[in-house]
């Protein structure tokens, strides 16, 4: 059996697989792990997959094969580095890598082992992003087995998703919050984070409302975070740190407002990567598995950064994540001398407010 998970959206393409793992493998199995093979798509040849798909399993009848990255190599798309997971300590991912293109063979050799998985096998192949859909490594895959795309909901499909997910988590969603939460964000994964943090603040059976967002919703921040960061762009420390402190005094904590920025800093190291790469934009929301409106919103902060400026950030983000969350720093005197670090200019670049940055820890 041969399964092919694509799409731009990490989240819906995580889940999916998750399910197919659940079922093939799963994990209250004891044998499970014996008859599970993972491999890296960017770097194996074909020989080795047809080993891996090939083997006798010794322990359970059935063994499934999970391969990422591997259509990307040839169909020229690019993974999503939005992670999946959502934690603010998350590195940026590189670019899908397509040194496969060189060798028209290779694909040949792969569509081979396509056409011969034995149906003691479970092949998944596994694309966190964009893949050309004339790739003819792609159109084997859909020959020899079926192919799942998982597009990102927008509009009221999206609303829908909010709700029939909230819905799994045993609470209810006014229809003003489900709407503030669709316009506010449209990553999925951060949607899902969200909502189970909501969820388990209103307790089973609650209802997440309006009132509910604006005591502790990331949503409810995410506006006023982007502020700050459309003034740090400006290389505007005082305009930004007057936001900072605002927050601050409209009772946001220091740890409520990290992951917040996160995600934004990630969002803006995405934009500027295809920036530099020269994608149009119109196609950018596709490559990032993001919304339009997000890209539009960030496009302009991120014009006023260079890639190695926000690299920089995300890594004082992390260092300050982890200085906060084993007690070495306080979040609060280290989060504004992140956004004075955030203010600085670029070299040859003229400040328009300069302070010196403190080390976070």
């Amino acid at each position: 059996m041969l399964i092919a998970l694509i799409g731009p959206d990490r989240y819906l393409v995580g889940q999916s697989l998750k399910g197919y793992l659940a079922k093939f493998a799963p994990p209250d199995d004891p044998m499970g792990d014996f008859g599970l093979t993972r491999l890296d798509g960017a770097r194996i040849a074909p020989d080795e997959l047809q080993r891996a798909v090939q083997a006798l399993g010794f322990f359970t009848e059935r063994r499934v094969v999970v391969v990422e990255g591997l259509l990307s190599r040839f169909g020229g798309g690019k993974a999503s580095s939005d992670d999946a997971e959502g934690s603010e300590a998350d590195e940026p991912a590189a670019p899908a890598r397509g040194r496969a293109k060189a060798d028209p063979g290779m694909v040949e050799g792969f569509a081979q082992v396509f056409a011969a998985v034995p149906d003691s096998t479970v092949l998944i192949l596994v694309e966190r992003g964009s893949v050309n859909k004339n790739s003819a490594l792609l159109k084997a895959a859909g020959r020899h087995g079926k192919v799942e795309e998982h597009i990102p909901p927008k509009g009221a499909a999206l609303e829908r998703w909010i709700g029939e997910h909230t819905a799994g988590l045993g609470v209810r969603l006014a229809p003003g919050a489900r709407s503030t939460l669709a316009a506010a964000l449209h990553d999925l994964q951060t949607l899902a984070n969200e909502l189970e943090k909501l969820s388990l603040y209103v307790g089973e059976g609650g209802t997440i409302d309006e009132r509910v967002l604006s005591d502790l919703s990331f949503a409810a921040k995410a506006d006023d975070i982007f502020e700050m960061t459309s003034a740090a762009a400006r290389r505007d420390t005082k305009g930004a740190l007057m936001h900072l402190q605002r927050l601050l005094d409209g009772g946001t904590s220091p740890e409520g407002i990290l992951p917040v920025l996160a995600w934004q800093v990630r969002t803006l190291i995405q934009v500027r990567d295809m920036m530099d790469q020269r994608i149009s934009e119109s196609r950018m929301a596709e490559k990032a598995g993001v919304s339009d409106f997000v890209i539009r919103k960030s496009l302009m902060q991120a014009r006023q950064f260079t890639m190695p400026q926000l690299l920089e950030i995300h890594r004082c983000l992390t260092e300050l994540d982890h200085a906060v969350k084993t007690g070495r720093g306080d979040a609060g005197l280290s989060l504004d001398a992140l956004v004075v670090e955030m203010c600085r200019p670029a070299p040859g670049e003229r400040a328009q407010a300069g302070a010196e940055p403190r080390r976070f820890g």
